[in-house]
């Protein structure tokens, strides 16, 4: 067989690209979608079957870790776009095949212009979604940014996972934060950004480049709070529809001319502006005052209690828990159960425990080894 050529930079649909009409494996390579930072991307279709699919031919040097794409399948977040298989180009290309994505990549919206303020919320706060499931399971992107976020459905899809061996859940944050300000400005920054969206969106989005928040959720839960404000803050002034504002105009015209000629008091109305998209601008409004309230007794306040913070587990006893947790997930495995997918992702926590760990470390394996507990064994319980 005859290896394909180098895929240029941008492919000539039509004339230059040899892989249209190819055949890659049990797949025929069909359409040319786009050109993505880390491969080019292909509809395809399943020869036996004629199933229609996503095929990613990555760039030369790109050859992707099958094991943490396979990870990334098993956390079955919706938002993952599932690769169904991976293979290897005559000319040492890699491939992946996955799902198919009916929709674009945000490099291909970046290209008509940039998003309004409420739309890159929606976008993050899905994106946030994703990443709050897959750093549960100890699985970080490590290359989020516009070509790897496809919008399909009305929702978003990630790909590209397990191209990176290893990487902080911070450098995913602070993508997040990069990949907001690109949708802002309608095209990818390079340095520091400038000072773009509405105030509470800009200032999530600083500290996520800034890497001053390191946890999904908590980025998430900025987000929805945003999403949640849009809507709920109602105008303060009674703005009338412009077919009543003529109605009174013409009655007291009428006034004017039919009736006596006394002075007529016509109504005052006061046409007000639209109340402002807090997620756009934020309006100023004067407090009211608020009424004096007398003989009113003021309830006595409740006695505060005070959690006592759990001390962090040691070493020792997170190496303990991480083969009980494996013990019991080989005595409930079943005929079918991919284990292999399971323990790649516990041997990961346990190999974060060899030396000597910090406070800190512990911590975040003994969360990390909660949600696994939560994610495989619920799982197979409710097998």
């Amino acid at each position: 067989m005859t290896p394909f050529e180098p895929i240029p930079e941008r492919t000539h649909v039509g004339g230059g690209d040899r892989l249209l009409g190819a055949t890659i494996g049990a797949y025929r390579v069909l359409e040319h979608v786009t050109e993505g930072r880390l491969g080019t991307v292909y509809r395809a279709q399943e020869i036996a079957s004629g199933t229609p699919v996503t095929l990613e031919v990555l760039r030369t040097g790109r050859v992707g870790n099958d094991e943490e794409a396979r990870a990334a399948n098993a956390i079955g977040c919706a938002g993952i776009a599932e690769v169904q298989a991976f293979g290897q180009l005559p000319d040492e290309r890699r491939y992946r095949v996955m799902e198919r994505l009916d929709g674009e990549s945000l490099e291909q919206v970046l290209l008509r212009g940039p998003l309004e303020a409420r739309e890159v919320v929606r976008v993050l706060n899905e994106v946030a979604s994703v990443l709050q499931a897959s750093h549960a399971w100890a699985i970080t992107h490590g290359l989020l940014g516009p070509s790897s976020v496809w919008r399909v459905n009305g929702g978003v899809k990630l790909i590209d996972f397990g191209l990176v061996k290893a990487a902080a859940r911070e450098v995913d944050l602070q993508a997040l934060g990069a990949l907001g300000f690109a949708l802002l400005a309608g095209k990818e920054l390079e340095g520091a950004p400038p000072v773009l969206g509405p105030e509470p969106l800009h200032r999530l989005l600083r500290a996520l480049f800034e890497k001053r928040v390191v946890d999904a959720t908590v980025a998430k839960r900025e987000l929805e709070q945003m999403l949640i404000a849009a809507p709920a803050r109602p105008a303060r002034r009674t703005v009338l529809p412009s077919v009543l504002v003529g109605f009174v105009i013409a009655v007291g015209v009428f006034a004017m001319f039919f009736m006596s000629k006394e002075q007529v008091a016509l109504p005052v109305v006061e046409v007000a502006e639209p109340a402002a998209d807090p997620l756009i601008e934020e309006e100023l409004i004067e407090p009211e005052e608020a009424p004096v309230v007398q003989d009113v007794v003021a309830p006595r306040p409740l006695p505060r209690v005070v959690k006592q913070a759990r001390p962090v587990p040691g070493a020792q006893a997170l190496q303990e828990l991480t083969s009980k947790l494996e013990a019991q997930l080989r005595k409930k495995a079943r005929p079918g159960d991919d284990l292999d997918q399971a323990l790649f992702v516990l041997n990961k926590q346990r190999l974060r425990l060899t030396g000597n760990p910090s406070e800190a470390e512990r911590k975040e394996v003994a969360r990390q080894l909660a949600g696994w507990r939560r994610s495989y064994l619920q799982l197979q319980r409710q097998r």
